[in-house]
């Protein structure tokens, strides 16, 4: 559906519940970072809304001065509900500059990253996702936990949820004009809402199966697999990487686990979540350096007490310390018996690359290794010549040229003179009828200035022999 979209969302009363997750990720009409060139438009400027806005934007309170305004083909705007005016001021087209909003991105539904735990009764995210210990089950909305979205300080990025068949929650709330399952989805079906959540025709919002928190798991096992597909796993740096429950990925730290059922009377988490958290603030181990999660694990029919224990930043065994300065408050608590998994001493592993350029470094050592041991060995041809060349220095010069110009011996074990005969054979004749003068061949021989000897009374058929320098590497 194309075409500019107002609508004034009215503000009604709060629901309160416990149990709620909000929804990070807004799209802030002021953010320097929306526009381009960066930067939030001056008073005056040209605004500029890309065709394809495909989101909500909302404005902001007060005035908003600008010389012409472009607005989006597909997207909507969204008006505050008071204390806001649009001024329009005339300015030559010369002096006039463009600012264009950019077009948002979407954000997965599935994806831990995008939420974060909301306290309704303070109207604040009470904790992030840069908790690495908090399992990624845990980090979406629970099937018995409230979704909230909120539009007081920006409407927020566009939600896709990639197909999926069905959504299960306690309530989803929108601002403070769109709350509970069935209204949320005639919203769906809106033309707000199809800017605003994407990928949902197919998606039916329903109540969780299991609305008790206290005995029910956060997630089904189809919930995991499709929170795990928009987890990005990389290497951990350790020896012996754990990965405790609802966790997609292996990582560096320590685990604690026991079954609730084994402990005797009545087991309470709060109670015990803060016995836990005094005991490492009084602890050796700084607080500031780990993050820790406490949880109960009911998978699978289980009912297994976990924590959870991390580095903040680099790995440096801090976890482990930790979770072994806790082992006399875990006999004492937990006399039934407990199990405890350490991530092992800090370890960098190769990567792809580096392992192929070790597996051919040693290819080429060993190939080598053992060309060396078979011809000092087995070859007796390539060895002996091999000295031969290093004992008479032959392996150092180059043939025909400094080998001849010896000025120190005349013969040096490279060179040989060797006489060749003629093809043609004459007969004995008598030395004083003929006589042949054969220049002898010298080191320092220079053809331009050569003399040749004259040669007289020659017999055609007799053919002298001739002195030839053969060099011999």
């Amino acid at each position: 559906m194309k075409g500019l979209i107002i609508q004034l969302l009215v503000v009604l009363g709060v629901h309160r519940s416990s149990g709620a997750k909000v929804w990070l990720p807004r799209i802030d009409f002021t953010l320097s970072e929306n526009w381009q060139p960066e930067g939030y438009p001056s008073s005056g400027q040209a605004i500029v809304f890309p065709s394809k806005l495909n989101a909500l934007v909302g404005l902001p309170l007060g005035v908003v001065t600008f010389s012409s305004i472009v607005l989006p083909q597909q997207g909507g705007l969204i008006f505050p509900e008071d204390s806001f005016w649009l001024k329009l001021v005339s300015r030559a087209a010369s002096e006039t500059k463009e600012s264009v909003f950019k077009t948002p991105s979407r954000g997965a539904y599935y994806s831990g990253s995008n939420w974060g735990n909301y306290d309704e009764q303070q109207q604040r995210v009470t904790w992030s996702p840069s908790y690495k210990a908090t399992p990624h089950v845990e980090r979406v909305p629970c099937q018995y936990e409230t979704v909230v979205f909120e539009i007081d300080n920006g409407m927020p990025h566009p939600v896709d949820f990639q197909y999926h068949e069905s959504i299960e929650v306690g309530n989803i709330r929108l601002g403070r004009s769109v709350e509970g399952l069935e209204n949320f989805q005639t919203f769906l079906s809106s033309s707000l809402g199809q800017f605003l959540f994407y990928n949902a025709e197919d998606t039916l919002i329903r109540q969780g199966k299991c609305s008790n928190a206290e005995k029910c798991p956060c997630q089904e096992e189809r919930q995991m697999k499709a929170i795990c597909s928009n987890v990005v796993c990389s290497k951990p740096h350790c020896l012996s990487p754990i990965q405790p429950t609802g966790h997609c990925c292996p990582l560096c730290g320590s685990v604690f686990r026991t079954n609730v059922a084994n402990i005797p009377g009545t087991f309470n988490l709060p109670s015990f979540t803060d016995k836990l958290r005094r005991k490492i603030a009084s602890g050796d181990v700084d607080d500031a350096d780990v993050d820790y999660h406490v949880g109960v694990d009911r998978s699978n029919g289980e009912n297994v007490l976990q924590l959870i224990v991390v580095d903040k930043g680099e790995y440096g065994e801090r976890s482990s310390r930790l979770m072994e300065s806790l082992t006399p408050f875990f006999e004492k608590q937990f006399t039934s018996g407990y199990h405890i998994l350490h991530a092992g001493q800090p370890h960098t592993p190769l990567e792809e690359g580096q392992v192929l350029a070790f597996l051919l470094l040693s290819l080429m050592t060993t190939v080598t290794f053992f060309s060396i041991i078979y011809v000092y060995y087995y070859d007796d041809r390539i060895l002996p010549r091999l000295r031969a060349a290093i004992h008479t220095r032959a392996f150092f010069n180059t043939p025909f040229v400094f080998a001849r110009f010896d000025p120190h011996n005349e013969n040096d074990g490279v060179s040989v003179d060797v006489n060749f005969p003629s093809a043609v054979q004459s007969v004995p004749v008598d030395a004083g009828e003929t006589h042949l003068s054969v220049a002898q061949p010298s080191s320092f021989d220079n053809p331009m200035y050569e003399q040749r000897p004259k040669v007289k009374n020659v017999d055609p058929v007799t053919e002298a022999f001739d002195d030839v320098e053969l060099l011999v590497k």
